[in-house]
């Protein structure tokens, strides 16, 4: 017998060791120092099995990283943060029925129709302000959920500083390209959602892997193009924050370069 590999006590072993037994290989699980090991017959597959371990092992550190739970909440205070206040400004407005001028981005000015900037300390907030506003209960579960999958995955790549810089900076471009096009009558963390998704393809196409599937790239790319049609309107969801979200995207493609050249250090 010939040693292949150190268990990992974290993730079951399982579904490594069926497999091996379907396939005919032989092995046999020893004990050092209450490690378990796995050691094998035929030394041609050694490297073949391994490999396949890590790739096991990496698959279910992503599943659990994803997870809600207590200790993953703790290691992701900024993308928490992001969604609970969102879950608050929903209770408060009532997803989008009441008290709309606090998160609003500029005043609003019925007669004639236009709008006027907030300034001082209050320009800070309703700067901010729109990606906390949900419209409708399916706008909501979708942006906190895409926020919480992307966030659990970048939150974790970039010091605290680094990544709420990042939110921060696709939170501003987004919200004030839209309301530069259509005025301040828009809200939701979608801007940030698809600066993230921006900032994660530049990563994965140019330096290294994220595990996030090639699919999700599509299918945001989709989701504008369907944007920009009438097709929303028509199934009834309303005009959707394109400007926001195309802003977002590029604003995140293009941040990734000062985030590698700078930020590199800090595990990118």
């Amino acid at each position: 017998m010939l040693f292949a590999c150190h268990f990992d006590e974290r993730y079951p072993i399982e579904p490594l060791l069926n497999e091996l037994t379907q396939q005919g290989i032989v092995y046999e699980i020893k004990q050092a120092n209450g490690i378990s090991e796995l050691w094998l017959e035929d030394e041609q597959v050694i490297e073949p099995v391994r490999k396949a371990y890590e790739a096991y092992k990496q698959a279910q550190q992503q599943q659990k990283q994803h997870t809600l739970t207590i200790e993953n909440l703790k290691q992701l205070p900024i993308t928490t943060a992001l969604i609970l206040i969102s879950l608050v400004v929903a209770f408060v407005t009532q997803l989008g029925e009441q008290f709309l001028d606090l998160f609003f981005i500029a005043q609003i000015q019925y007669y004639p129709r236009s709008w006027i900037p907030y300034t001082g300390i209050a320009s800070v907030w309703h700067s901010i302000s729109p990606i906390f506003l949900h419209f409708g209960i399916e706008h909501l579960i979708f942006n906190s959920l895409s926020c919480w999958y992307l966030g659990s995955i970048l939150e974790r790549k970039l010091s605290a500083i680094s990544y709420l810089s990042l939110v921060i900076i696709l939170a501003l471009v987004s919200n004030y390209s839209q309301l530069w096009v259509s005025g301040p009558l828009f809200g939701g963390l979608s801007g940030v959602v698809y600066g993230l998704i921006g900032f994660a393809f530049v990563y994965q196409l140019f330096y290294r892997s994220l595990a996030i599937p090639k699919g999700l790239f599509y299918l945001a790319i989709g989701w504008i193009l369907f944007g920009l049609t009438p097709v929303f309107v028509w199934i009834g969801l309303g005009n959707m924050a394109n400007t926001a979200h195309v802003s977002g995207l590029i604003c995140g493609a293009f941040l990734f370069l000062p985030f590698y050249l700078f930020v590199k250090k800090e595990n990118l």
